[in-house]
């Protein structure tokens, strides 16, 4: 088959496609990549303890299989939380994903994570951009464009600011190849009409009913949103995505140019034309159209170790019929990238030095530059009434601080290893090298029919935990549908000698978690 690029938005109409793990998925607006997961992120150290022998070793090495999760959630909320665990020595994560696209963003997403020039807030709020938005700022664009020329390096040479932390021996050189063609379609310069592409989505997924799209992102809502309490999800915010791709927005900055991480090829058959019945690969926009980026990062948050993260979720007017969160999920999604950077880089939680400002925290950062005119006057005025400002305002103290971050991100990344790879979790059962290795395995909804797998236990340590994806934040099931998702899911592990043991033992679990018993 060939590849094809195509620079307008007739996507849906020149090729038959593949569907995904849930039914009538292409048509439901779903699509046929995922970039982001129906999930909140989780610290699947915390089932460690749970998966491996009581005798756990200091220094042992843990093995972490994640499976299609679309986005790099999971690895950064575990990998910020990993000092907590002094017991664990060398972490490995395996990230598996069909398309090598997918691959590259998870590697762009992990690049701007650890860019430790920029300060913990800007970078926040660049990664959540480059995540959830289809159209960019210009100047992230070039950043964009920027780090991909930079990955070029680590897929030809493992040179670069990831070659400490991704091994990519496990990729093939073919799938290299394709990772290099990736980066460098980032580039300005390759057209990406993306506003195009995604209006031909909705046209295919609306229909005739196109024009009232506002009114069925809003039953959508109503109906699936809302049910699951995750009202933190500003229905004006969530609404506007669906109609624009823009799913954060900071101040009053312009976002017109394409996110051409949101682009991809997809395998089908040509339905017309000098080609027709010919596969081919086309390029274009295949992503969630109906499940935003919200749920990944915008719903839920540790609350343990701060005072006033719970107040995230504080709902006004309680009782009176007119509710309304105080907060919205864009900036639940800031907290947890500001959560999960500053204990990268710290080694301490994240925590509010004030109710209902998520900034709070960084008060006292140093590389923060947004503090470094409030740092100089809270020096001055402390000076005046001869006390002493909390922030560091010398060159001495910042440099001071700089070497203490330095070391702690050493030390949060120390035998920290991101195995990326191609395929499926079936392709990994074939090989004795995967055979009894991992000590957690994570799958998506849309690889979590590998759990009905015979040979699925082969990959599992003899104490192993499996948490699966569910279908709490589908908005294209019904009830009926979700329900007869899950059940799929608890047969599946029935068969393979999995106890569940959800954590939090809720009613409608965001994932499963099941364990295996020796």
């Amino acid at each position: 088959h060939t590849r094809h690029q195509t620079p307008t938005g007739n996507q849906n109409e020149e090729l038959c496609l593949p569907h995904r793990a849930f039914p009538m998925a292409a048509e439901s607006g779903m699509g046929i990549h995922s970039l982001w997961g129906l999930s909140p992120a989780m610290d699947l150290l915390q089932l460690v303890p749970s998966a491996v022998a009581d005798d756990l070793d200091a220094g042992a090495t843990i093995s972490i299989l994640v499976a299609q999760p679309g986005d790099i959630r999971h690895l950064l909320c575990s990998i910020s939380r990993r000092r907590r665990r002094p017991g664990v020595g060398a972490l490995h994560f395996y990230l598996i994903e069909q398309p090598v696209e997918v691959l590259a963003r998870h590697l762009l997403l992990l690049q701007i994570a650890t860019d430790w020039e920029l300060p913990i807030r800007q970078r926040a709020n660049l990664f959540l951009e480059a995540f959830g938005n289809s159209l960019l700022q210009e100047r992230t664009e070039a950043y964009v464009a920027a780090l991909g020329r930079e990955l070029v390096e680590l897929a030809c040479n493992g040179q670069g600011a990831l070659e400490e932390i991704v091994d990519l021996s496990l990729i093939k050189y073919r799938d290299r190849d394709s990772l290099v063609d990736t980066f460098h379609s980032w580039a300005p310069s390759n057209p990406f009409d993306v506003e195009d592409l995604r209006d031909h989505r909705l046209r295919a997924h609306y229909g005739q009913r196109y024009d009232h799209r506002t009114n069925l992102g809003d039953w959508d809502y109503q109906m699936r949103i809302k049910p699951t309490g995750a009202t933190v999800i500003h229905p004006k915010l969530y609404k506007g995505w669906r109609n624009t791709g823009v799913a954060f927005e900071f101040g009053e900055q312009i976002y017109d140019q394409p996110n051409r991480t949101h682009g991809s090829y997809v395998e089908g058959v040509m339905k017309k034309g000098k080609d027709k019945g010919i596969k081919k690969e086309i390029r274009g926009y295949w992503i969630d159209i109906v499940n935003s980026p919200y749920v990944s990062l915008g719903v839920d948050c540790e609350t343990s170790h701060d005072e006033f993260a719970e107040g995230l979720f504080e709902v006004q007017n309680k009782g009176t019929g007119t509710e309304q969160n105080r907060h919205h999920c864009v900036e639940v999604a800031v907290y947890n990238m500001l959560a999960f950077l500053w204990e990268i880089e710290t080694g301490a939680p994240y925590s509010m030095s004030k109710a209902h400002d998520i900034y709070s925290g960084l008060g006292e950062d140093a590389s923060d530059l947004t503090n470094t005119q409030a740092a100089e006057s809270d020096g001055a005025a402390a000076a005046a009434e001869g006390g002493e400002s909390l922030r560091p305002t010398t060159e001495d103290d910042r440099r001071q601080q700089a070497l203490v971050r330095a070391r702690c991100i050493v030390q949060t990344f120390e035998n920290v290893k991101v195995f990326p790879m191609k395929g499926g979790v079936d392709g990994l059962l074939a090989k004795k090298q995967f055979h009894g290795l991992f000590d957690v395995v994570s799958l998506s909804a849309g690889a979590a029919h590998h759990l009905g797998n015979d040979d699925f236990n082969s990959i599992l340590k003899p104490n192993a935990a499996v948490v699966v994806e569910a279908a709490k934040f589908a908005v294209m099931l019904n009830k009926e549908q979700e329900a007869e998702y899950d059940s799929r899911i608890s047969d599946m592990a029935e068969a393979r000698g999995l106890r569940r043991v959800d954590l939090a033992g809720a009613e409608r679990p965001a994932m499963f978690t099941f364990d295996r018993q020796a």
